[in-house]
């Protein structure tokens, strides 16, 4: 690189590369490196080395990167021997999907920890800030900070707190937290748990909606970490025609799985209702089969659930496969699964075992349009509850979406009754972009059923 000096360094050598117009001369020192560590390389258009104390200054867009991590600022100081740098000013850290910009940084290559004060940016899909952020290999500490999804200057909705974990890919956990609207407080928690799992996680701020058969709805989230893995959680959901349909529960969470135990109702999206009194569930994280591109979950209920008409001991056991997505070409993606679902019910002594089959394949046509067709095999699917029922033996699903602009989408789904050869359900949907939330309208066709919900982006 022209008019830079490069400094590459290992855990217990070290090997020099000074090269550049300003110098006319190149000199080349090398020794051998340690293969223990990753080599550490410093880019900067000035910069000196002292190998009898260690101590480094570069001056002059300098960086610095690692294993993925990568320091950028105007003038660094650091010291080879104890693997650390220090930057007074302004600098920016980033590794995978994290970003930060402060003052006053410190950090340790070796034990991959630091800190940075009056720091901003992102961590994940989390827009931060915080009087100090701590970094560790597997956790971002903010104190008296902030986080959201939404990007504006002033955000729609933000929880501040005196202290936000971050274990990226895991959990949220705040601390003495308060959640905002625009400048205004609308509750606090003295402790707050939010899943990153993207198909776990729920937002902590308040869901409105309406439909049909439960009329207008307001639904809230809240989970309190005991610890770091066993949780207290409750859903405050109101709706106009059911009145307060609460429900509340315990889980523990660890590396591969989670177990818990849940009380109170339960809604589906076709509006069907069960009290649970209570249940157990054990959830086994998806985990790759072998070297196999197939994952493999499970999960196990048992409870006694309760509707308008009758009360069962009900347990359910589910083991599915999903196949990793197989690319068909650079827009064209095809998904396939296969499971089991072994079912058993107290009410009328009943048992049933059902085979599972799902094939859908997806195309992006343009950052417009989006299309998909999948196919749904699921025989045997007679149940006493119609809660999370299988509605068709054999399904045909297909869909589109179309961006009209930047703030409106529209999309159709259909699902087609291959058995009794007729449209099951067909759905038109509006989305539109309220800045940093979600507004959905949905005509269900085949139902005369309209449902209408308004929800964070992506929280």
């Amino acid at each position: 690189m022209p008019n830079r000096h490069r400094l590459v360094l290992g855990l217990l050598a070290f090997a020099i590369v000074f090269g550049g117009a300003n110098s006319g001369q190149a000199q080349e020192q090398n020794k051998q490196t340690s293969t223990t560590q990753a080599p550490i390389v410093i880019e900067a258009k000035d910069l000196s080395y002292s190998e009898e104390t260690g101590d480094i200054l570069a001056q002059g867009n300098v960086v610095i990167t690692n294993q993925g991590q990568r320091v950028e600022a105007e003038l660094i100081n650091g010291n080879a021997k104890s693997n650390e740098i220090w930057i007074n000013d302004q600098a920016t850290f980033s590794e995978a999907e994290t970003k930060l910009t402060g003052s006053h940084t410190l950090y340790n290559y070796k034990l991959k920890t630091g800190s940075m004060e009056d720091a901003k940016g992102k961590v994940e899909h989390k827009y931060v800030s915080g009087k100090t952020i701590n970094m560790a290999p597997d956790k971002f500490t903010i104190n008296q900070g902030s986080a959201t999804t939404c990007p504006a200057k002033v955000p729609d909705y933000h929880v501040s707190a005196d202290k936000i974990e971050i274990w990226p890919g895991n959990q949220l956990i705040a601390y003495n937290a308060k959640f905002w609207i625009g400048n205004k407080v609308i509750f606090s928690l003295p402790k707050y748990r939010q899943s990153l799992n993207t198909k776990e996680g729920s937002s902590a701020f308040p869901r409105i909606g309406y439909d049909n058969d439960d009329g207008f709805y307001i639904r809230q989230h809240l989970d309190y970490p005991l610890n770091n893995k066993l949780s207290t959680y409750t859903n405050l959901d109101y709706y106009t025609k059911q009145d307060l349909k609460p429900s509340f529960g315990l889980i523990q969470r660890e590396t591969n799985y989670a177990i818990g135990v849940e009380q109170g109702y339960a809604r589906d999206d076709d509006s069907n209702w069960i009290k649970k009194e209570p249940e157990f569930k054990l959830t086994y994280y998806p985990h790759r089969l072998g070297n196999l591109p197939v994952k493999y979950s499970f999960t196990a209920i048992y409870g006694k659930w309760k509707d308008d008409y009758k009360t069962s001991w009900h347990q359910a056991y589910n083991l599915y496969f999903s196949h990793d997505p197989i690319k068909l070409n650079d827009t064209m993606n095809l998904y396939l699964g296969t499971g089991i679902q072994h079912i058993r019910e107290s009410y009328d002594d009943s048992s049933r075992s059902s085979l599972k089959l799902d094939a859908t394949i997806d195309k992006k046509w343009s950052d417009k349009l989006y299309t998909w067709v999948g196919y749904h095999y699921t025989p045997n699917n007679d149940a006493i509850f119609e809660y999370d029922k299988t509605d068709l033996s054999r399904e045909l699903a297909s869909g589109f979406t179309y961006k009209l602009d930047r703030m409106n989408s529209i999309g159709i789904s259909q699902s087609y009754d291959l058995d009794n050869k007729r449209v099951e359900d067909l759905d038109y949907t509006w989305y539109r972009n309220l800045h940093c939330w979600q507004a959905s309208i949905t005509y269900r066709a085949k139902r005369d059923q309209i449902k209408f919900d308004v929800t964070t982006t992506r929280w």
